[in-house]
């Protein structure tokens, strides 16, 4: 399993350092659903090797990612950062699997199935996540 970005996967923090954190995290997270929502096209393409490198790129972004907000994940009522915990665990398990999938490159190969879901899951967990910001 590659974990090794192919390009960097934060918005362009050197050239805009004036953005606001919260403007930084909205660019983080489309980011994140670009690179998650490119996956389904490199699946349908067949490339395994390309949609490991890719999906193991966005593993480790997402994960960055969800370190990087625990911090105000910590200050949401305890409920709710449960369930935001719980669906970001959802799509490491997913993109971990995904992964795998693209390492076997097994037929029948699973990869579309599983990109889509990535993407599904990532968009929830997104929409999830600045929703319960917004209420802070």
């Amino acid at each position: 399993m590659t974990v090794d970005p192919l390009e960097p996967w934060e918005p362009d923090a050197q050239a805009s350092p004036g953005l606001s954190p919260v403007a930084k995290e909205l660019a983080a997270h489309a980011r994140i659903l670009e690179l998650a929502r490119e996956l389904s096209t490199i699946a349908n393409k067949g490339d395994h090797a390309r949609l490991s490198k890719e999906a193991s790129a966005l593993l480790e972004a997402f994960v960055r990612h969800a370190e990087e907000e625990r911090p105000a994940l910590l200050r949401l009522p305890t409920l709710t950062a449960r369930l935001v915990q719980k669906g970001q665990q959802r799509v490491v398990d997913r993109l971990v699997s995904l992964v795998l999938e693209a390492d076997l490159a097994e037929v029948p190969c699973r990869c579309s199935v599983l990109a889509e879901e990535v993407a599904s899951l990532i968009e929830v967990q997104i929409v999830s996540e600045e929703w319960d910001q917004s209420d802070r």
